[in-house]
Protein backbone atom coordinates (compact mmCIF):
# COMPACT_ATOMS: atom_id res chain seq x y z
CA UNK A 1 0.00 0.00 0.00
CA UNK A 2 1.20 3.27 -0.86
CA UNK A 3 1.72 6.48 2.21
CA UNK A 4 -0.92 8.99 0.53
CA UNK A 5 2.91 11.41 1.66
CA UNK A 6 5.17 9.94 -0.43
CA UNK A 7 2.13 9.89 -3.49
CA UNK A 8 1.68 13.18 -2.89
CA UNK A 9 5.60 14.14 -2.36
CA UNK A 10 6.61 12.06 -5.97
CA UNK A 11 3.61 14.02 -8.31
CA UNK A 12 5.06 17.35 -6.83
CA UNK A 13 8.12 16.51 -8.45
CA UNK A 14 7.10 15.64 -11.39
CA UNK A 15 7.06 18.42 -14.40
CA UNK A 16 8.95 20.71 -12.04
CA UNK A 17 11.88 23.04 -14.06
CA UNK A 18 15.43 22.08 -13.13
CA UNK A 19 18.03 25.08 -12.95
CA UNK A 20 22.17 25.96 -12.43
CA UNK A 21 23.00 28.19 -9.81
CA UNK A 22 23.39 30.57 -13.01
CA UNK A 23 19.79 30.44 -13.89
CA UNK A 24 20.02 28.35 -17.12
CA UNK A 25 17.40 25.82 -17.03
CA UNK A 26 18.68 22.28 -17.28
CA UNK A 27 15.03 20.74 -18.40
CA UNK A 28 12.09 19.26 -16.18
CA UNK A 29 11.37 16.36 -13.84
CA UNK A 30 10.15 13.46 -15.76
CA UNK A 31 10.80 10.45 -13.05
CA UNK A 32 12.10 9.63 -9.67
CA UNK A 33 14.27 6.36 -9.38
CA UNK A 34 13.91 5.16 -5.58
CA UNK A 35 15.90 2.56 -4.07
CA UNK A 36 13.07 -0.44 -3.85
CA UNK A 37 14.50 -1.38 -0.39
CA UNK A 38 14.36 1.61 1.55
CA UNK A 39 11.86 3.76 -0.41
CA UNK A 40 14.38 6.71 -0.43
CA UNK A 41 14.80 8.57 -3.28
CA UNK A 42 18.32 8.06 -4.94
CA UNK A 43 17.82 10.40 -7.99
CA UNK A 44 15.79 12.54 -10.18
CA UNK A 45 15.61 11.67 -13.80
CA UNK A 46 15.42 14.60 -16.07
CA UNK A 47 14.02 15.71 -19.48
CA UNK A 48 16.76 17.97 -21.07
CA UNK A 49 15.46 21.60 -22.62
CA UNK A 50 17.95 22.11 -25.42
CA UNK A 51 20.68 20.70 -27.11
CA UNK A 52 23.35 21.95 -24.15
CA UNK A 53 24.59 18.77 -22.43
CA UNK A 54 26.22 18.77 -18.91
CA UNK A 55 29.06 16.19 -18.33
CA UNK A 56 28.52 16.36 -14.27
CA UNK A 57 25.06 13.88 -15.00
CA UNK A 58 24.88 10.55 -16.06
CA UNK A 59 22.18 9.73 -19.19
CA UNK A 60 19.89 7.21 -18.59
CA UNK A 61 19.04 5.19 -21.28
CA UNK A 62 16.48 7.26 -22.89
CA UNK A 63 18.61 10.40 -22.70
CA UNK A 64 17.63 11.95 -19.40
CA UNK A 65 19.76 13.23 -16.99
CA UNK A 66 20.28 10.96 -14.02
CA UNK A 67 20.72 13.61 -10.98
CA UNK A 68 21.36 12.63 -7.26
CA UNK A 69 18.24 14.08 -5.18
CA UNK A 70 21.22 15.29 -2.71
CA UNK A 71 22.20 17.90 -4.84
CA UNK A 72 19.28 19.55 -5.63
CA UNK A 73 17.90 22.32 -3.77
CA UNK A 74 13.85 22.75 -3.94
CA UNK A 75 12.82 26.60 -4.50
CA UNK A 76 9.05 27.22 -4.44
CA UNK A 77 8.33 25.50 -8.46
CA UNK A 78 11.77 25.23 -9.60
CA UNK A 79 14.87 22.91 -8.04
CA UNK A 80 18.46 24.22 -8.37
CA UNK A 81 21.26 22.08 -8.87
CA UNK A 82 25.13 23.43 -8.47
CA UNK A 83 26.77 22.09 -11.83
CA UNK A 84 30.48 22.73 -11.24
CA UNK A 85 31.16 25.93 -12.27
CA UNK A 86 28.39 25.93 -14.59
CA UNK A 87 30.14 23.61 -17.34
CA UNK A 88 28.67 22.19 -20.12
CA UNK A 89 29.69 20.80 -23.15
CA UNK A 90 27.94 21.29 -26.30
CA UNK A 91 25.76 18.79 -28.06
CA UNK A 92 27.78 17.47 -31.62
CA UNK A 93 26.22 18.29 -34.64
Amino acid sequence: MLDMSMRKFSSDLIKKSVMTLEGELIGTVDNIVVDTETGVIKSVLVTPSGTNRYSDFPLDKSGRYMIPLKSMRSFKDVFVVDVAGGQKMKASQ
